[in-house]
């Protein structure tokens, strides 16, 4: 079965590709929701981020602009590059496990710090197929 994007080997590539930057748009909109806003501000604030709101700012924007650019396939690996540079950014300021003392928050960032993993390695297997 022929490929959706030139680049991909497959239809399961293409399909990967697709349901990678599905989840980013998921989140991503979940995200611009007036709740999850003030909650990233307050965590990155916590997390001493500085500038907390611009930053919030700024990595929404780089999520959105990534997705755009590889399901455009526009420029698709500098679209992946930002994803993963916005996948370990927000992995870093945000799941900070080593610094919770409450052990149930400790091990629910530890999950997500270990899922953001697993995202860094799927984005740089679609990085291969789109340089």
């Amino acid at each position: 079965m022929q490929a959706l994007y030139p680049n991909d080997a497959s239809m399961i590539d293409s399909i990967g590709r697709i349901l990678i930057v599905l989840s980013f748009v998921i989140v991503g909109l979940r995200n611009l929701q007036a709740f999850h806003v003030e909650d990233h501000v307050k965590r990155l604030g916590f997390f001493k981020c500085p500038m907390p709101r611009a930053a919030f700012w700024v990595g929404i924007a780089i999520e959105f602009v990534g997705c755009a650019l590889v399901l455009a396939n526009w420029h698709a690996a500098i679209g992946v590059i930002l994803l993963i540079i916005f996948t370990v950014v927000a992995s870093l300021l945000l799941l900070r496990f080593w610094e919770m003392d409450d052990p149930m928050k400790r091990i629910g960032m530890q999950n997500g710090f270990c899922a953001n993993i697993a995202v860094t390695g799927g984005l740089l297997l679609l990085l291969q197929n789109v340089l």
